[in-house]
């Protein structure tokens, strides 16, 4: 058996399931369906094959409820890619998700930073704050 081991890097991104500020669900099929297709992008565009990890979730924010998604992106120690490199096909994945799922906000944790992707300055209009 061989091992390996490189530095950590990772970073987390949580998606959420419903299309924008609306009630219409977007299903699991569709979201792999989409992710598909950004992960291959990024394949094209940048030359980075992206493995993520999908688990379900919620958001809870004042009273409001979202199925969501959380994404998890590694390091991967058989396949390293420079940080930065690696940052930034992340970033694009999610930008690719954000658009293709309606979605308004999305926060991606790294390792060494906190990204947040904002289509509009918009609020939703079912929250007071």
């Amino acid at each position: 058996m061989n091992s390996s081991s490189i530095k950590t890097y990772t970073a987390k991104a949580t998606i959420g399931l419903y299309k924008g500020y609306s009630n219409e669900l977007i299903s699991i099929e569709v979201f792999k369906e989409v992710l598909l297709e950004a992960q291959q992008k990024i394949k094209t565009d940048l030359n980075i094959t992206l493995s993520t990890k999908l688990t379900p979730c919620e958001i809870l924010f004042l009273g409001q409820e979202e199925p969501s998604m959380e994404l998890q992106f590694i390091q991967y120690p058989k396949f390293p890619v420079e940080e930065s490199k690696l940052k930034k096909a992340i970033i694009e994945l999610t930008k690719i998700l954000m658009i293709k799922l309606e979605q308004n906000r999305v926060v991606i944790v790294f390792t060494d930073e906190t990204v947040m992707l904002e289509q509009s300055i918009e609020i939703d209009p079912n929250i007071k704050i």
